[in-house]
């Protein structure tokens, strides 16, 4: 027999669906306890520290160092498109840079860089190496200690 939760007639029959007394919906077994999920929360990752800078690598630049605390567009200042977030208009090479060359972002705790379809690329010095890597067709993970180049125009790339 089944006792119904409604109104506690108890002499509905072992397979009644509903009370034979009040028509409530019986509940025919009684439900087992879910086992506890571990809670859901997103992977924690470091943030990228906000004082990365690029660092000009050519002798008596016109700007010495670019902080980084967000995404930023490095390029050159087209009227039709707009500023960038670092213009090289004014370094020597600039000429080899491309109205929007790169994208400087921060993203899981890394700072990565990635061409924005630039005419001449850009190359990354790993730290501590002698040779410049190929151009990158990837995003790439900036360490402190790289060296970066959008076409001819080299920085360093520094975190804390």
């Amino acid at each position: 027999m089944i006792t119904c939760s409604a109104c506690g007639y108890d002499k509905n029959p072992d397979n009644a669906e509903f009370c034979e007394a009040c028509g409530s919906e019986l509940q025919t077994a009684i439900p087992s306890p879910q086992a506890p999920q571990p809670p859901t929360t997103d992977p924690i990752f470091p943030t990228p520290t906000t004082n990365a800078k690029l660092i000009a690598k050519q002798p008596s630049p016109p700007i010495a160092e670019y902080p980084l605390d967000n995404n930023a567009i490095v390029g050159i200042f087209d009227p039709d498109s707009g500023p960038v977030d670092i213009d090289l208009e004014i370094f020597s090479g600039s000429e080899t840079v491309s109205r929007n060359h790169a994208e400087i972002y921060p993203e899981m705790g890394t700072w990565k860089v990635k061409d924005l379809g630039s005419t001449n690329g850009i190359f990354i010095k790993p730290a501590g190496q002698t040779r410049f890597s190929a151009r990158i067709t990837t995003p790439q993970i900036l360490n402190s200690g790289d060296e970066v180049a959008f076409g001819k125009v080299r920085f360093l790339f520094q975190t804390p």
